[in-house]
């Protein structure tokens, strides 16, 4: 791909900047090319957001952001200033006596309010080196450089992995020293590696191409319709449209989570392009939706495409609109797997999933009027409890059931009790292997996985295989 396609939506929506290989730091709002933040932006983007704060105090946060950090960790320090994004503040705002208010770095709210600025041909220096590295794009969003872009020419061998290697190289991450320059990464949200009409993305924890995943759409739009096959294969405006302007803000404040992988390592995970479609389809279903039934419908992905993960980025996506904040929300499963996944996920980003372990805890926890999170696990349940009819227990429209696997038979009888003791709740199902009866419990189709689509939308690679009918 080449860097004029990459930067086609930034030229429309933001600021682009294209240094030559001899540039001078001040090109680039700083004072010497070890500097990887753009002070001058920074600090006049947090008095647009923040306008009550004094100098001093504008000073006091900017270098709380770029020049305190925990240790000399990549991945710790890149936690920090998640954390930092979401959570800081100072002592007082001097204006009203308001005392430890919130200070801001980016405006989620107020698109306008935040600056957004890609650089080519951003040089920074190797700490302790006359040498530098040259990435090929970094995308700045309020002087803070979130994401790294590598492009490659069609004429090299391996063009993607050759552009992985590279951003590992320049964020000291291959664990030789001196090639690079970790704090360039401290902030960063998720790198791009791109070729012609290719591009992928990962974190500062994907190494491998396995792991880097494509954004299908350029510009996703909330149509019903999935994505095409040919909409896939156009270039990615800035690297994707996860690096659209709104795009990114979600991604960062409801789509990035850490966890930790397999093999017990801690990760950083961005939502792949298929959770971020299908919960901004579902909760602006949740949304806009004028009846219970209106509001439910399943969502269709293909195994190994992480829906437990989907479905907390769904409650989080959920407590960001007033209308929804107070949501009670019920998983159903089955899955021990998925029991510990969806615990230890909620907790990861601040969610506490209380377990009903019985018919008589689920019938408590249903009967509450506060905003829980409640995890059904239907294996643990005995079938005479399910046959027991259940009375009423909450009328309100403010209930969520997600039920996963929502094809498998198991569910009838709880799912028709449920209906009795939550009638007015919205139901959304998750499933990999849909049948006839899914649709019928659910409703229609909110999202389906690129190859879950008819065959004139589908695209190429292992599919499942179509709807069947259960007998």
């Amino acid at each position: 791909m080449s860097k004029s396609h990459c930067l086609i939506s930034w030229r429309n929506s933001g600021e682009v900047i294209d240094l030559a290989m001899k540039q001078e730091p001040k090109q680039s709002f700083r004072e010497t090319f070890t500097e990887v933040a753009l002070g001058p932006v920074l600090r006049e983007q947090l008095k647009v957001i923040n306008p009550w704060l004094e100098d001093d105090q504008v000073e006091e946060v900017a270098k709380r952001i770029t020049a305190s950090f925990p240790g000399t960790n990549l991945l710790e320090n890149n936690r920090h200033v998640l954390n930092l994004l979401e959570n800081t503040s100072v002592s007082e705002n001097r204006k009203t006596g308001q005392k430890s208010p919130t200070v801001r770095y980016i405006d989620f709210t107020h698109l306008a309010n935040n600056r957004f600025i890609a650089i080519c041909q951003f040089k920074v220096r190797i700490i302790g080196t006359e040498h530098h590295i040259v990435p090929d794009i970094v995308l700045f969003l309020n002087g803070l450089p979130v994401v790294v872009i590598e492009c490659k020419s069609p004429k090299a061998k391996e063009p993607i992995p050759e552009a992985i290697d590279q951003m590992l190289r320049y964020g000291e991450q291959r664990g030789a020293k001196g090639e690079g320059s970790a704090p360039l990464f401290y902030f960063n949200q998720f790198v791009v590696a791109t070729c012609r009409n290719e591009a992928k993305f990962g974190t500062i924890t994907t190494h491998i191409e396995k792991h880097f995943y494509r954004w299908s759409d350029p510009l996703p739009t909330h149509s019903r319709r999935p994505a095409t096959a040919a909409a896939a294969q156009r270039p990615a405006a800035a690297g994707g449209g996860h690096a659209d302007r709104q795009n990114l803000l979600d991604i960062i404040r409801t789509f990035t989570i850490f966890s930790e992988s397999d093999k017990g390592e801690r990760i950083k995970i961005v939502g792949r392009y298929q959770q971020f479609r299908a919960v901004k389809l579902a909760v602006q279903r949740l949304l806009t939706g004028t009846t219970p039934r209106a509001r439910s419908g399943i969502v269709w992905h293909t195994r190994g495409s992480g829906k437990s993960l989907t479905m907390m980025f769904m409650v989080r996506e959920m407590y960001r609109h007033a209308q929804l904040s107070k949501w009670k929300v019920l998983f159903v499963t089955d899955r021990t797997q998925l029991e510990q996944q969806l615990g230890e996920t909620g907790g990861s980003i601040g969610f506490t999933v209380k377990a009903a372990d019985s018919i008589a805890k689920l019938k408590e926890l249903l009967r509450s009027d506060s905003s829980d999170l409640v995890m059904a696990m239907i294996h643990k349940f005995r079938e005479t409890d399910l046959a027991e009819t259940f009375p009423e227990l909450n009328k309100s429209p403010n209930i969520l059931v997600m039920t996963d696997e929502a094809h498998r038979s198991q569910y009838a009888l709880l799912g028709a009790n449920l209906d009795k003791a939550i009638p007015n709740s919205a139901r959304i199902g998750y499933t990999g292997t849909p049948i006839d009866k899914t649709e019928t419990v659910f409703g229609d189709y909110i999202d389906r996985a690129p190859c879950a689509r008819p065959s004139r939308w589908r695209d190429a690679g292992d599919c499942p295989r179509r709807p069947h009918t259960q007998r």
